[in-house]
């Protein structure tokens, strides 16, 4: 198994820090930001999220750890192989940056041929969350 270590590109998002830590701390509006053709093979409640990665197998993930407005750490239930670490930096108000990184304890033939695919991932989610607009947050319509 190899380390990997895989950090988006850094997106800007309108909100500030508190609303953007607030809405990725309860998975139900991460649900919000899913495809359509996904949500059927997902499910979520406020502290979890199920995705079915393939028929009959199931990852779930949850929060290991919560550093207040600042950094949000994702996990696979039960499973240290898979972190993913969502970080916040407001440069100024309604200016947060946003740094999705993803570790993973992988094969080495899997490593190679799937880190494309997962630096896919997390830019989209990095572009994702910066696409979350500050005046959802004031309707709260979003959390």
């Amino acid at each position: 198994m190899a380390e990997t270590k895989i950090t988006s590109k850094i997106t800007k998002n309108a909100c500030l820090d508190s609303q953007l830590f607030h809405f990725i701390t309860d998975f139900r509006n991460i649900g919000l930001l899913l495809p359509p053709d996904l949500k059927e093979k997902v499910s979520f409640s406020e502290t979890s999220i199920s995705i079915e990665a393939m028929p009959g197998i199931s990852v779930t993930l949850v929060i290991l750890e919560k550093n207040t407005y600042d950094l949000v750490k994702y996990g696979a239930e039960g499973a240290q192989e898979l972190t993913i670490w969502v970080q916040l930096k407001q440069i100024a108000p309604y200016d947060t940056r946003i740094r999705v990184t993803l570790h993973a304890k992988l094969p080495m033939i899997a490593k190679f041929i799937g880190k494309k695919k997962l630096q896919t991932f997390v830019d989209n989610f990095a572009e994702a969350l910066s696409q979350i607009p500050a005046m959802a947050f004031q309707a709260n319509s979003l959390n």
